[in-house]
């Protein structure tokens, strides 16, 4: 019954029948995998005649519209309930947007760069891309008069790949005591000077959104589109989407912060996408998948291995379609489908919303569908499901207490007030 998950996934069918055979086995075999299949299976039929579809008589492309359809008057759904005037004005969308979301009562906060240490990192390796853009000939000039901390959090996506990897390797000098708790930055760069950032940066990245971590910011630039349908639902995913990238990211750095590799820690983790900061049945798992499991509403646990540094509140979670559907009742049909999708011989038909919003707002055909965060959902679904399992979750803990074992005792200190 594997079949599906490697369909879905992208994967070999031996790859994932060996990996969920090994989990089944070290967890007692509970049979996760067979649920998952019928879940699965279960919302397709489900969601299809929601839609008024027959799920024996409707085809691939016909379904994709429909869902597309759905996205599109969702999408409207939001414009009102935002207030925007003008759905054409990308601008206005922007700016809604970030207010909304600045606005909405959920965990916001992570353990970011300091705006200190951000200038300190500029000064000694100036973004000249950067600055030319924005039409600054002094780096004086240009940390006078913006934010360092959204400096950074631009450059990190604009600057060349050699000045990349120079400037984040520069990290490994880094001390706990250059970051902080704060609320995470959820900005519009609206002035004029910040449009040819934003057209650089949406020919290259196909994104006028981006985030950066390590300085806990999210970055809505300016946008140049011609049909801005869908545009209200995919800024608010993305954003809602990246700051729980920020928060895992944040989690990771505070319980790993007394190391004393820290710094190297650090680039490994932003650098080379390091993926194996766990492992179960002998398979890589992300620290994400951590962050999600201890996180989810509902959960109690919390190891005591977290403390003092992680706290509860630090490793909430809440996904993107729960936190919308609270703005617009209607988005409830999206609750868990994250996840779900439907195998086809040219890849799966993904019933995500982040999926399908993305199909929307860039006019994709059926046959250039994108599925890549319902794949990703999946395997992250995956993990946590077996995750929960009691014997593969003490496999979790006693890595992760291992991972503090080096830790130095005279490290300083630090304050974690909000």
């Amino acid at each position: 019954m594997c079949k599906l998950v490697a369909d879905l996934v992208g994967a070999d069918n031996r790859v994932v029948q060996e990996l969920v055979a090994r989990m089944e086995l070290h967890s007692g075999n509970p049979g996760i995998d067979l649920r998952l299949t019928g879940e699965i299976y279960g919302r397709i039929h489900m969601k299809m005649r929601e839609m008024g579809l027959d799920p024996n008589d409707t085809t691939p492309s016909e379904l994709y519209l429909s869902l597309l359809s759905l996205a599109s008057l969702h999408d409207s759904f939001l414009v009102k309930r935002l207030g925007i005037d003008d759905s054409n004005d990308t601008s206005q969308i922007s700016r809604a947007v970030v207010k909304i979301v600045n606005r909405m009562k959920f965990p916001k906060h992570s353990w970011a760069l300091k705006s200190t240490s951000a200038k300190r990192l500029l000064r000694a390796m100036p973004p000249k891309t950067l600055m030319k853009q924005l039409n600054y000939r002094s780096l004086d000039s240009l940390l006078k008069r913006e934010s360092p901390t959204i400096l950074l959090a631009v450059a990190r996506h604009t600057e060349p790949a050699p000045w990349q990897e120079k400037f984040v390797n520069s990290y490994k000098k880094l001390l706990p005591n250059d970051f902080e708790v704060r609320n995470i930055e959820i900005e519009h760069l609206s002035e004029k000077r910040w449009e040819k950032v934003g057209q650089s940066l949406g020919g290259a990245k196909h994104s006028s959104i981006i985030h950066t971590p390590e300085v806990g910011a999210v970055v809505l630039l300016p946008l140049q589109i011609n049909r801005p349908v869908g545009l209200t639902l995919t800024s608010l995913l993305l954003t809602l989407h990246y700051i729980n990238e920020i928060r895992a990211f944040s989690t990771y750095c505070k319980f790993h912060h007394m190391r004393p590799d820290f710094g190297k820690l650090l680039v490994e983790h932003i650098l080379h996408q390091k993926n194996d900061h766990v492992t179960i049945a002998g398979h890589p798992v992300h620290w994400r998948v951590v962050h999600r499991y201890y996180g989810t509403s509902g959960r109690l646990n919390h190891p005591e291995l977290f403390e003092p540094h992680v706290q509860p509140e630090d490793l909430s979670y809440r996904k993107a379609e729960a936190v919308l559907y609270r703005l617009e009742p209607a988005l409830h049909f999206w609750l868990d489908l994250d996840y779900v999708g439907l195998p086809q011989r040219d890849g799966p038909l993904s019933f995500g919303l982040t999926d399908m919003a993305m199909n929307l707002v860039n006019g994709v055909s059926y046959e250039n569908r994108v599925y890549y965060h319902m794949q990703e959902g999946l395997w992250n679904e995956l993990y946590a499901r077996y995750f929960g399992q009691r014997s593969l979750e003490n496999q979790i803990l006693r890595q992760l207490d291992e991972q503090t074992i080096s830790v130095q005792p005279h490290v300083m200190d630090l304050d974690f007030a909000v």
